[in-house]
């Protein structure tokens, strides 16, 4: 009778452990298929606004996906190569990325993003009008204390220590714990993204090369790593260029310098850092003016009249520079 009971407790435990097993890799069929029929874009195109957004429209993105939330569908081709536009300013980046991140149609933990659009440059020989930067550091420009010092100069001071840092750790800006103050790209997107564009000529115009010559620049536009400095206050003039400077050597511990100024870059990878993504992300942006106004004029009087843009050379070349960056992603 007991070994018979036992028999029985055995042939139980057995048929219990075999329902449990069939449950568990039942469900576990079921969630790689979702997890499969999820669409997964090798790569997606962040722009701000319509002017950069349309520039892509001649593409043949087909096939486009609504997403709640988002201003317009994420469009892709044939190859899963999407564009998307996310809004203007670092809050606004950072809500689209989220978005897509976290919807149910999407898997994105592969994808690369691009931002891909124009910006301010430094007030640099070298930095004509249309050239093009690769950024190796993306950093926070509204973090810290901008303020008039006693000079009535602008300045800006560091935020304090026990604002964003561990104990201990005060010098450790880079992507950090608590603040998203400076993120270094990844030296292999860096180095793939620099080798596509070996020899590649950028185009120029008229405009450009009379714009060049009024700030004394070199007028052939050129593609070269920089540093952005993004952040939503829309700033011209030689002390906020001075401060954009101070804030780039500061947080990158002197690996980098101040070559542009943007406003979605720092919302874009604060966000992929919340999932990993991190490591996912280029900052591609080309010069449509100058950050400082053209000589002889204040910054209020550069204000009243609008300083000098060449948005239409800026948005063909950044395009330009980052289809040859997609073309060679997509070779790996």
């Amino acid at each position: 009778m007991e070994g018979s009971l036992n028999k029985k407790t055995i042939w139980r435990i057995i048929i219990i452990l075999s329902i449990l097993l069939s449950t568990i890799f039942s469900n576990l069929a079921l969630a790689q298929s979702d997890h499969l029929s999820k669409f997964s874009p090798k790569v997606v195109v962040l722009t701000a606004f319509l002017p950069e957004y349309n520039a892509w429209q001649n593409e043949k993105f087909n096939r486009n996906i609504e997403i709640s939330g988002l201003i317009k569908p994420l469009s892709c081709d044939e190859r899963d190569v999407c564009i998307v536009m996310t809004g203007e300013g670092e809050m606004n980046a950072a809500i689209a990325l989220t978005i897509m991140i976290k919807d149910a149609s999407l898997n994105l933990s592969k994808t690369i993003f691009i931002r891909s659009g124009i910006s301010g440059g430094v007030d640099d020989p070298s930095s004509a009008y249309g050239s093009v930067y690769i950024n190796s550091w993306v950093t926070s420009w509204s973090f810290g204390h901008h303020y008039l010092n006693d000079q009535k100069r602008l300045d800006w001071m560091q935020p304090g220590c026990s604002n964003y840092a561990l104990p201990g750790h005060c010098n450790e800006y880079t992507q950090n714990l608590y603040e998203n103050l400076a993120y270094k790209i990844d030296d292999h997107l860096l180095n793939i993204a620099q080798e596509s564009i070996k020899n590649l000529q950028l185009e120029n115009s008229p405009k450009a090369i009379q714009l060049d010559k009024v700030f004394g620049l070199s007028t052939t536009p050129t593609i070269k790593i920089g540093a952005v400095v993004a952040g939503d206050d829309y700033w011209i003039g030689i002390e906020n260029e001075a401060i954009a400077k101070k804030i780039v050597k500061l947080y990158s511990n002197n690996a980098a310098n101040y070559t542009d100024t943007a406003m979605e870059d720092i919302g874009d990878v604060a966000a992929l850092s919340k999932f990993g993504l991190e490591n996912h992300y280029l900052s591609i942006r080309s010069v449509s003016d100058i950050d400082v106004p053209e000589p002889g004029k204040t910054d209020e009087q550069a204000w009243k009249t609008i300083n000098p843009h060449e948005t239409h050379l800026a948005i063909k070349n950044v395009v330009l520079v980052t289809k040859k960056i997609v073309d060679e992603i997509l070779q790996y």
